[in-house]
């Protein structure tokens, strides 16, 4: 996979949508894959995805 897939680490919601923004061509697909729970940070994986897509509708 390493060979057809571009891996990059972020540390932020932002930082993810500002990377994807400068690394996507049309018509590719940009996966949000969490490397840990984020439990912490959110009441769920409803809730962070939530998130991740109030984000990427706000652009």
């Amino acid at each position: 996979l390493s060979t057809s897939l571009k891996v990059v680490p972020a540390g932020t919601f932002g930082d993810v949508l500002t990377t994807a923004r400068e690394l996507a061509q049309p018509g590719d697909a940009v996966l949000l894959s969490p490397a840990c729970s984020s439990y912490d940070m959110f009441r769920n994986y409803e809730e962070r995805g939530d998130r991740f897509r109030a984000a990427v509708e706000a652009l």
